[in-house]
């Protein structure tokens, strides 16, 4: 067999794996020769298009890849195997394990897996549509609503590849032999997710329709808070995909802005439905006493020297500091009350034979009240993330003094910070410092008063922790406050390379390839 039909054998392969693998949804095996009959049901391709949120909400909010990722960017802090926390979080950093047999692997492989299989659904129910001339409602009525959201859902996935992988495959309803895709850059990847966002609003804006409960958590969504979502999430998207700080400087940064304006006016999530719910989440359950913020999310606040000497001493020899701040998200007036955030625990949890860089006396609260109960809402996107992106278009297109009321918000309300100017923050104590990982993000010397543009990144980080799957992680390689070594992107996971007859390859390490400088 030649080269080049083994390569096309092995593509097609990849996208079978994908299509015909575990899905949580309660559709047939798309594979089938029987595909066309099973989806002559206008109600069963509605139901196959609409259930790929659910998906895409268990990779956000789920095991994979979020804790992992939350690890890669030095923002919580575990030595467990679980969730790939230990080895992403080792110091100093290691490159991302891409071997099949590897245990935590799944934060790689289930994204790229699941994703495409989701990919291969959307196509199959689109093409239904189209060649079977499918009336979904009443005469169709139905239609554009199904369409608009399959577009939505095919911009939200092609946009997590770009965000996550090196490369990937466009696949869509255009696509009539999966067999003849071809992979190609991240880059690319994002701009048709780009185009698919712009689709699904088009039609939403031209014919009128209601989200029923279900779709997208228990609530209900109208077409105008729907191309809200369009517009904030590409908004996110552009930003975020990123991987160095002269790429992030590139963004085309006013249309972000303009998308933000037209982007939500109230967060959005899911409101959970209970432990054996349908509607869960993990990434925002390491939460209380059993889990530990990194000490590099919060050293920049710190006004003891303990964050600057805790950096720059050997990762072996790390002993956890006490924060002395007055950022009243991670502590209260004692430097052992309670902050909103953050709670201070008197004990240190994580064994030290492990690594004693991942100990530390902080645990996250952010989402206290979800984690315990399994209730409650979980945002997804939030109008203060998106109040961050519109603050840092400004910085970026010089208008900083308009960034100046994003910024400081909740710096002043929940932080009881004094506000930020457009030089940054100053005093003798000053919050943020330009300290230990956020020092890579300006000129300032260590331990100076940070500049507006760290000031900015502080901010992000404590309003935005745990927030979605790589939130932190993209946010640092675009900024360059990533750990040296860290791996600002995942290889395709190592069963597909050996599929496409591609050699396995792997990111990350200090100084290995798609790493941090």
């Amino acid at each position: 067999m030649s080269k080049v039909k083994k390569a096309s054998v092995a593509v097609g392969a990849t996208l079978l794996m994908a299509m015909a693998a575990c899905l949580d949804l309660n559709v047939v095996n798309t594979n089938e020769p029987d595909r066309d009959r099973e989806l002559s049901s206008a109600s069963d391709v509605e139901s196959l298009i609409s259930g790929t949120f659910r998906t895409w909400w268990n990779l956000q909010q789920g095991r994979a890849p979020g804790p992992a990722m939350s690890a890669l960017a030095d923002e919580h802090s575990g030595s467990q195997g679980n969730y790939g926390f230990q080895d992403q979080g080792v110091e100093p950093p290691a490159p991302i394990i891409n071997e099949t047999a590897y245990q935590w692997g799944y934060w790689v492989y289930d994204p790229w897996l699941l994703t495409n299989r989701a990919l291969a659904s959307i196509r199959n129910g689109l093409q239904a549509i189209k060649d079977q001339n499918l009336k979904i409602g009443t005469n169709g009525a139905d239609n554009p609503r199904a369409q608009a959201f399959a577009k939505f859902m095919q911009g939200l996935f092609l946009g997590n590849i770009a965000l996550q992988y090196d490369r990937g495959f466009i696949l869509d309803e255009t696509v009539d032999d999966p067999i003849k895709l071809k992979l190609v850059p991240y880059t690319e990847v994002m701009a048709a997710a780009r185009k698919k966002l712009a689709e699904a609003r088009t039609i939403a804006a031209a014919t009128p329709f209601t989200i029923p409960g279900g779709w997208m958590g228990t609530d209900a969504h109208s077409s105008a808070t729907f191309i809200k979502l369009t517009y904030s999430y590409e908004a996110r998207l552009m930003a975020q995909v990123a991987r160095t700080p002269t790429q992030r400087a590139a963004v085309d940064w006013n249309t972000v802005l303009s998308n933000v304006d037209k982007g939500i006016t109230a967060d959005f999530g899911v409101n959970l439905d209970g432990p054996s719910g349908v509607w869960r989440i993990v990434l925002k359950n390491f939460q209380g006493i059993g889990s530990d913020v990194d000490l590099a999310l919060l050293g920049p606040s710190d006004q003891s020297g303990g964050y600057s000497k805790w950096e720059a001493t050997p990762s072996a020899q790390k002993i956890a500091f006490i924060i002395d701040t007055d950022d009243r998200r991670i502590h209260g007036a004692k430097t052992t009350d309670p902050g909103t955030y953050v709670h201070y625990r008197p004990t240190i949890i994580q064994p030290g034979e492990r690594g004693l860089y991942y100990q530390g006396n902080y645990a996250p609260w952010w989402y206290w009240n979800q984690a315990q109960t399994g209730f409650g809402f979980a945002p997804d996107m939030t109008v203060t993330e998106m109040g961050f992106l519109k603050a840092e278009a400004y910085i970026r297109t010089n208008r900083p003094d308009l960034a100046l009321p994003f910024i400081n918000a909740r710096r002043v309300a929940v932080g009881k910070l004094p506000p930020a100017t457009v030089d940054g923050v100053s005093g003798a104590r000053c919050v943020p410092r330009s300290a230990g990982l956020l020092k890579k993000a300006s000129n300032r010397a260590e331990g100076a008063c940070g500049d507006l543009m760290q000031t900015l990144i502080y901010e992000k980080q404590i309003e935005t922790a745990y927030l979605y799957a790589g939130s932190s992680w993209y946010d640092h390689r675009g900024f360059g406050t990533l750990r040296t070594g860290r791996a600002y992107q995942c290889p395709l996971p190592a069963v597909d390379l050996d599929l496409l007859g591609l050699p396995i390859y792997t990111f990350g390490g200090v100084g290995g390839p798609s790493a941090a400088p």
